[in-house]
């Protein structure tokens, strides 16, 4: 269950990360025919999601999440042995979306907090564009048998560099700025 709120984050920073990019193209383009220059910096996400999750609202929140995990699987539990298998199948998908839809409840305010850190930070640094340094997350790969055709897929953490060079590093600043080490 953690795992999965690890990667709802990573899949959410991918998606500002992505924004962003697309933003600073646009606006940089804008400050250029205003005849300003773009002052670009980056965060390292994997510092700052390390950073909140080592937080002790964060682990409240995990507890939170845990509790509600439990309950379902203690209330799935009472009432499985009286359902058919179509049953089981189609309570266990429903218990899987009020899991994710605990997830996104919880972690929103941290995703929040972290997005106004980052701004207010680049406002204060100077900086008019923020980027992700890395991206990372779980991409699927085949798995081959023995004949060496692919009989399935599995999980491959895979990182891909936003920033190469140059830049602000913004990352500790944003840490700080949300109160923690």
């Amino acid at each position: 269950m953690l795992k999965s709120s690890t990667k709802l984050l990573g899949l959410l920073v991918i998606a500002v990360a992505a924004v962003a990019v697309i933003v600073s193209l646009n606006g940089s383009s804008v400050l250029r025919a205003a005849g300003e220059s773009s002052v670009v910096g980056f965060v390292y996400s994997p510092k700052i999601i390390a950073a909140v999750e080592g937080s002790a609202d964060y682990g409240k929140a995990r507890k939170t999440y845990e509790d509600f995990a439990q309950q379902l699987q203690k209330d799935y539990d009472a009432q499985s042995a009286k359902m058919d298998d179509a049953t089981k199948q189609a309570k266990l998908a429903e218990l899987e979306q009020k899991l994710a839809a605990k997830q996104v409840e919880l972690n929103k305010p941290f995703q929040d907090k972290i997005q106004k850190a980052i701004e207010e930070v680049a406002k204060s640094e100077g900086v008019s564009i923020v980027l992700s340094q890395r991206v990372e997350f779980e991409a699927f790969v085949p798995v081959r048998g023995k004949d060496d055709k692919i009989v399935g897929s599995q999980p491959a953490p895979v990182s891909l560099p936003i920033v190469v060079t140059g830049g602000k590093d913004l990352t500790d600043l944003v840490i700080k700025k949300l109160g923690l080490k």
